[in-house]
């Protein structure tokens, strides 16, 4: 699971790290999302956006990715979920791209990487909404970063015993 989002900085990126949530946790009262947020469950930050930052940059994946902030460590334990930063270069170079150039970038990246990255009609929204976040963030002078955690939400401890292994809801019957 990856979401991406802005923050003013690494500190307040890094008071998400343990929601459930991610940033999309709600601000009590108002129901609104905490921060501006695009969730992208298949672009990991790492591989994927530095071969992205290798194409919109014109610049070897190599050395994109020796950034020290691409994929840097805000917060986070040893199995997750993490934050980390997403490099200013990158996040201004999704910012200035037209959607077109997005398209064209995730319609070019499987025969550049030789990789299996997701289908072309899911990736190419998927980089225009990064897009998208980079250009708000960078209208308010925020940073971009990436929330992310292997598993999907499991249980609490105890709940799956105490229900004789079926998750009940909390619905009327």
């Amino acid at each position: 699971m990856t979401d991406y989002f802005a923050a003013p900085t690494d500190a307040v990126a890094a008071t998400v790290v343990h929601q459930d949530a991610g940033p999309s946790v709600l601000a009590r009262g108002s129901g609104r999302p905490l921060f501006d947020t695009v969730r992208l469950p298949a672009v990991e930050p790492f591989v994927m956006l530095g071969r992205v930052a290798e194409a919109l940059c014109a610049r070897p994946y190599a050395e994109v990715t020796a950034h020290p902030r691409h994929g840097a460590l805000v917060d986070g334990a040893d199995e997750g979920p993490w934050v980390v930063a997403v490099s200013d270069e990158l996040a201004e170079a999704l910012a200035a791209a037209a959607p077109d150039r997005l398209v064209a970038v995730a319609r070019s990246w499987r025969t550049a990487t030789g990789a299996s990255p997701p289908a072309p009609d899911r990736f190419a929204p998927a980089l225009v909404a990064l897009g998208g976040l980079a250009d708000r963030a960078r209208q308010v002078r925020h940073g971009l970063y990436c929330w992310a955690r292997l598993s999907p939400l499991e249980p609490p401890a105890g709940l799956a015993s105490a229900t004789g292994g079926r998750l009940r809801t909390s619905r009327p019957a």
